[in-house]
């Protein structure tokens, strides 16, 4: 049976195609001919990729994770936007014996004519939305704002194939695809059409800087498994204006009656309002999003979190009883009141099969590639880690350059970046 990860991909890159396969038979085998192959091409990228941006669950989860799902969303857009680039260059080479003149008309920026005016916006939009959107450091709020100025971009990129070409099929599809998927993107994440009703009960806070909110469901509860995410946002309660946008956040606990706990980390202007928030906030949930601890082989394993990072575990060892041998290495920069050792350390003396470890560092991960240089099993083990992308990246390359399989490293970006 093909597995349902397949499948999407296939229709994916089918829906891809489609518009540059429609007109590819219309076209002279020439520099023009694939001058123009190029922009659809492009286009036809840049459309599948925005199927990428719909936070569905089953859909996400048919794609193999949020984290595989965005990267091809960031790879497509990236290829689109590199074919769109050949595409004017092409054009004007095919005119390069003929008249110079031509091929300059093509290629300036300062042609008055208003289908070069819409070719170069639609350019350098995408350029520095692509730069813009692709910034870690960018704040949440800024870098969704930016993501979404593409669209616009993207109908501008429309326009110019309207007037170039005129109406058809090619173009039909692209722009449904545009259409339809912005606004299902718009009425189900971005105004949480369908999400989960549910009110804060209490709020505590392990350290200065993360506020652990539990919340009760209002209605029926999100199915949620331990190492799931949720998309969350906090209007209205007393004594507390909401920020009224959705963001992601890591879930703690999960409790039997559907309540569950949020792990917020002062990160940005919404995360540190919700530092002050109390009971009674009404909240709305969307999700589950995340396959990071799902389907776990009966192995020994190495759990390594960074700061925050350490919530996906804290809400497995709050449910399950670990039935493997399994270490947690916890790295933090905090040197005294660590968020959760207490509570880690407690589940180690109750359980022989866990051990955890804490790690005081800053940006070097030396004092963590020597702990991990240690065990004598390494390259038998299960490696999950959770932290900052940075961290992944370097503990990652640092893993398998010991040796230990790619397929034994399993991460998950707790984000809607790619």
């Amino acid at each position: 049976m093909i597995k349902a990860s397949v499948v999407t991909k296939i229709v994916i890159i089918t829906t891809a195609l489609l518009p540059a396969l429609m007109v590819i038979s219309s076209l002279p085998l020439n520099l023009y001919g694939f001058g123009i192959l190029s922009g659809w091409l492009g286009m036809g990228l840049i459309s599948a990729s925005l199927l990428l941006m719909i936070r569905e669950p089953v859909w996400t989860a048919w794609f193999g994770g949020s984290q595989r799902m965005y990267q091809w969303h960031h790879n497509m857009s990236v290829a689109g936007y590199g074919l769109l680039l050949t595409h004017p260059l092409i054009l004007a080479s095919s005119y390069y014996e003929v008249d110079l003149d031509t091929v300059w008309e093509y290629l300036s920026p300062f042609n008055p004519d208003i289908l070069n005016r819409m070719g170069w916006i639609g350019l350098i939009g995408f350029m520095l939305g692509l730069a813009a959107s692709s910034s870690p450091r960018l704040p949440y709020s800024w870098w969704r704002r930016l993501h979404m100025l593409l669209v616009v971009v993207m109908l501008i990129g429309l326009g110019h194939i309207w007037i170039a070409s005129g109406f058809s099929v090619s173009l039909t599809i692209v722009l449904l695809i545009t259409v339809v998927t912005m606004s299902w993107r718009l009425v189900r994440n971005d105004y949480g059409a369908g999400s989960f009703p549910y009110e804060v009960s209490t709020a505590s806070h392990p350290s200065e800087r993360i506020t652990e909110v539990m919340l009760r469901p209002l209605a029926k509860p999100i199915s949620i498994a331990q190492g799931q995410f949720v998309n969350a946002a906090f209007f209205e309660g007393p004594l507390f204006q909401g920020c009224g946008e959705f963001h992601p956040y890591t879930v703690s606990k999960i409790a039997e009656d559907g309540s569950l706990s949020l792990s917020v980390k002062a990160l940005g202007d919404c995360t540190k309002h919700i530092q002050t928030l109390g009971p009674g906030v009404a909240v709305h949930l969307q999700g589950p999003y995340g396959i990071f601890l799902l389907g776990r082989p009966s192995s020994p394993a190495v759990w390594i979190a960074g700061g925050i990072g350490v919530t996906p575990f804290l809400a497995m060892l709050r449910s399950h009883l670990v039935t493997q041998k399994t270490d947690l290495v916890y790295v933090h920069r905090e040197p005294e009141q660590v968020p959760y050792e207490e509570e880690l350390r407690a589940y180690a003396t109750d359980q022989a099969l866990f051990h955890v470890h804490s790690l005081t560092m800053e940006k070097d991960p030396t004092p963590l590639f020597t702990w991990l240089a240690n065990i004598d099993d390494l390259n038998e083990r299960q490696i999950y880690l959770c932290g900052p992308p940075l961290l992944v990246e370097k503990v990652t390359d640092w893993l398998q350059e010991q040796g230990v399989p790619e397929q034994q490293i399993h991460f998950e970006q707790f984000d809607f970046r790619p």
